[in-house]
């Protein structure tokens, strides 16, 4: 209601004053309206490039839809303020809406999925406008193959995991299972066939990652939607045709059903234990068994890796491997160093029966260690704790078995560590780093290698800044809780301990809290973006959860064998890993070198998904249009999002008011307001904003009857306020004023002095002004409806470094909120609203609000610390009209 009366108000004005343009295609009306719903538009896309830069800035973890979000928002503002610009300028400019287009081409680019590109995540330039080396999924790449003609040449087609198997198998002469991998091909065809993943995306759109419970129901969702949808004809028979060529219809030959995604077994992503793996499946349910395992990459443990690592679910199709099941009398995992204490040693750990039970963390595997220096000899044996063993049934599945007694007897002999060592050394030497090797001896003894993948480790022992001395300190100072187990990954926490019982446990787990539990198990990973840390009774330092703690540098400490019953719900504790020790209380000696370590080690700020829009951002943020009067300050010339949001509001303002300089001088619309501050005022009546009898096209303040307008000027003519002369500046602040001028030459033309319009009538306001490098707009009412009545005033940029203007913005923020508007602060721009006040206090409102104008001027400069902004404000707000005077005695002490 409030902005139908301001235009219904300028409409009567403007049909009576420009009857001899009736035949205009725009009125000024729509002209005005369009005006102003791009200047809305142009504080939306700012308010969302800040929050982009905010994003980026944090280091916080942020998801694909979040972004997606954000952006979406800063692209159809960008619109927006194209389309209003070039109705505002009857076409004009249709140029804009091009560059905006061309722009918004090169971001998708950059965010188009890369599945076949051999950079992949690690792509050195995203922002490529044309990657010759991405390829599609298509008819060219088969639906399968058998391991015994893969190797890594194919990662991309068949995931790292089962690329690795062949790897060894065909140039290391190491024992595999035989057995075929279905490829990506397959998985791509199941997504596109029925829609299936825009359904699936919409299913995780904007969850909050942060409630277990939203994420656990959209992954419940998701694979509901693919088991409830039929499997095609077409895909039952590529899996069944593969498992009859390589191993014929009549062999019923159990199988292990594992997935291999593109980028799992990476070499910063593991995905350890996130995905399911089917064992001893027979023909028949083999199908059944494959999509188990595709639909497992929507599990909450996947989905949740997938968002603390930054990677997108389209990046990622799922491979599949078929291997031959091995009848397992051992199995276990080998590193080929020790990811904790980097000693170089090789540690095997081993179970009785399959190795799901070692990976999984539910018992505590025998450990061997060799001494690699020393021809593998044994140096150290745990028997460890098995009560139970997994091991395949004759027909389809698994059963447990339980033991009735106890053994410390080792499971291996020294033939078979030594073996075990042998293929280690050759696995470790072909590619170059330490591994993460899974292994299975069946009932002759003999032995295959199941997996191999690069070994996550911990953070490099010169990062943890604590010495000896420091440590025994503390140990006087605080009560030691525990003082044994395993370190399983290295780091320092602190939060309450909360007891995880069983799997339900989770769902309520208080972000930043510390898991308590009698055993390592991987669903714990659902919840690793919200804990702080994890202590656990009984679990494997080379299970699931520890390696991906490490990689995500969550402390751990396991087979502490009696932290459950030591430690209590709701006890705050600081946990030392790297010690293998729990203290009662915060230690704050220990979390100031954690923090210090976090800071240093942002893992996110690394992944693929920060690096996207991180190429994204350099066609959002840089302004390259910073001088109006050259020639090339043109939509030609518009290179990001910035530019064209600066380009529209700039022409917007020339568009809007060309017609005012045109008009002949004694129609009396345009005046330019003499008064004593050297602003280049223009003003233009609404409808009884100024006196009747005013000739010329100039006037005096007493010639103003608009109130608002009237409390704004008394404001900026307060006593003590420079509107000129110098100000106290350092080097860098003088460096930076000249390099702005350097850029835009025209600056000093455009300083104190550029035009400044203000829209009145007698009881409103619209007044823009653009001082130098900054630029303010404010709108009021001031009626004697309270409910009619407001102050919008939003306030942007300045001529120095970014921290600097952003110093100024706070300091206008805290002044405003001390007069009780509502602020939005972000970046250099302020937004700031005042509602339903009556009218007195709007007059009030506008008089400070004219007294900052005043007070900020080229204050950004001047503002070399935050203790500048303090004292900006206190004088502010004690009266003082030019309180950076008071920056003098401060650069005196």
């Amino acid at each position: 209601m409030i902005r139908l009366y301001i235009f219904v108000i300028m409409w009567k004005f403007l049909k009576i004053l420009f009857t001899s343009r009736s035949k205009s295609k725009l009125t000024f009306k729509k002209k005005f309206q369009h005006f102003q719903g791009l200047l809305a538009s142009n504080d939306e896309a700012h308010k969302y490039m800040s929050e982009m830069a905010e994003m980026l800035t944090s280091g916080k973890i942020f998801s694909k839809a979040f972004a997606n979000n954000i952006y979406g928002n800063l692209l159809d503002s960008a619109y927006d303020i194209a389309r209003h610009l070039v109705i505002l300028s009857s076409g004009k400019y249709q140029q804009i809406i091009n560059r905006t287009e061309e722009i918004e081409e090169k971001c998708q680019q950059i965010l188009s999925p890369r599945i076949l590109c051999p950079e992949g995540w690690d792509c050195p330039d995203y922002n490529c406008q044309v990657c010759n080396k991405v390829k599609k999924i298509d008819e060219n790449i088969p639906y399968y193959y058998p391991i015994k003609d893969v190797d890594d040449v194919l990662s991309l087609e068949i995931g790292t995991k089962m690329s690795h198997l062949g790897e060894i198998s065909r140039k290391l002469n190491i024992p595999v299972a035989e057995g075929f991998c279905l490829t990506v091909r397959l998985f791509e065809d199941i997504m596109i066939d029925r829609d299936l993943r825009k359904r699936k995306d919409e299913i995780f759109y904007n969850i909050d990652f942060d409630d277990i419970m939203q994420v656990k129901k959209a992954c419940e969702e998701a694979q509901e939607l693919f088991i409830s949808t039929p499997i095609h004809e077409h895909i039952k028979g590529i899996i069944l045709d593969a498992y009859d060529k390589y191993f014929g219809i009549k062999n019923n030959v159990l199988v292990s059903v594992r997935s291999s995604a593109i980028g799992e077994d990476s070499a910063n992503y593991s995905f350890a234990g996130l995905h399911f793996s089917a064992l001893n499946v027979s023909r028949e349910n083999l199908v059944d068994a494959v999509y188990e395992v595709l639909i497992s990459k929507y599990s909450p443990q996947s989905v949740v890796y997938r968002y603390i690592s930054g990677l997108r679910d389209e990046d990622m199709p799922m491979s599949v491997g078929c291997l031959k099941m091995v009848n397992a009398k051992a199995a276990g995992v080998i590193f080929t160093t020790d990811p904790v204490h980097k000693k170089d040693v090789l540690i095997i750990n081993a179970v009785k029966g399959l190795g799901t039970v070692a990976v999984s963390g539910r018992v505590s595997p025998q450990e061997f260690l060799l001494d690699k220096k020393n021809k593998y000899k044994l140096i150290g044996f745990s028997p460890g704790v098995q009560d139970y063993m997994e091991t395949p049934k004759s027909t389809d599945g698994i059963e447990k078995i339980k033991f009735d007694v106890k053994s410390s007897i080792p499971m291996l002999n020294e033939n078979q560590l030594l073996k075990l060592a042998e293929y280690s050394k050759k696995i470790e030497e072909h590619y170059g780093c330490p591994q993460d090797i899974e292994w299975v001896i069946d009932d002759n003894d003999k032995i295959f290698i199941l997996q191999t993948r690069q070994l996550q480790s911990t953070r490099k022992k010169e990062d943890i800044l604590i010495n000896k001395e420091i440590i025994n300190i503390i140990d006087k100072n605080y009560k030691i809780l525990l003082n044994h187990g395993d370190c399983a990954s290295t780091g320092i926490a602190s939060g309450k301990v909360y007891m995880v019982n069983s799997i339900k446990d989770i769902n309520d787990f208080p972000k930043g809290g510390i898991v308590v539990s009698k055993k390592n198990l991987p669903e714990f990973t659902s919840l690793i973006h919200k804990a702080s840390g994890f202590i656990t009774d009984v679990g494997s330092t080379t299970g699931h959860l520890s390696i991906i703690a490490r990689e995500q540098n969550i402390p751990v400490i396991t087979n502490t064998i009696s932290g459950t019953e030591i430690l209590k719900n709701g006890m705050y504790v600081t946990l030392f890993a790297d010690a293998n020790k729990v203290y009662d209380g915060r230690v704050d000696e220990l979390i100031e070198v954690s923090d210090k370590m976090m800071e240093k080690d942002n893992l996110f700020m690394k992944s693929p998904l920060y690096r996207l829009w991180h190429g994204v951002s350099k066609f959002v943020f840089k302004l390259n249009l910073t001088n109006p009067n050259s020639e090339k300050f043109s939509p030609e010339h518009c290179m990001t999002y910035h530019d064209v949001i600066r380009f529209a509001h700039e022409v917007s303002m020339k568009e809007m008011f060309a017609f005012y300089e045109t008009a002949r001088v004694d129609s009396g619309k345009t005046y330019k307001l003499k008064f004593e501050v050297p602003l280049n005022i223009y003003v233009i009546d609404l409808g009884c904003g100024i006196k009747n009898d005013i000739t010329g096209n100039t006037m005096n303040v007493d010639e103003i009857i608009s109130t608002p307008f009237l409390s704004l000027i008394k404001g900026m003519t307060t006593p003590g306020i420079e509107w000129g002369g110098p100000l106290s500046i350092d080097a860098k602040g003088f460096l930076n004023i000249m390099m702005t001028n350097l850029s835009d030459p025209h600056k000093a033309e455009r300083d104190i002095g550029s035009r400044s319009y203000a829209l009145i009538s007698d009881n409103y306001l619209n007044f823009f002004s653009r001082l130098g490098y900054h630029f303010s707009r404010l709108d009021a009412l001031a009626s004697n409806e309270v409910n009619n009545n407001y102050i919008n005033f939003h306030f942007r940029g300045g001529a120095a470094d970014q921290v600097r203007k952003e110093r100024r913005a706070k300091a206008i923020t805290q002044i405003l909120e001390s007069l009780h508007f509502n602020v939005i602060h972000r970046g250099d721009t302020v937004i700031s609203q005042i509602r339903k006040i009556h009218e007195d206090d709007i007059h009030r409102l506008l008089q400070e609000i004219g007294k900052l104008m005043g007070a900020v001027r080229n204050t950004d400069v001047t503002m070399l610390t935050d203790e500048h902004v303090d004292v900006f404000v206190q004088g502010f707000l004690e009266g003082d009209p030019a309180p950076v005077k008071r920056f003098y005695n401060l650069e005196k002490k």
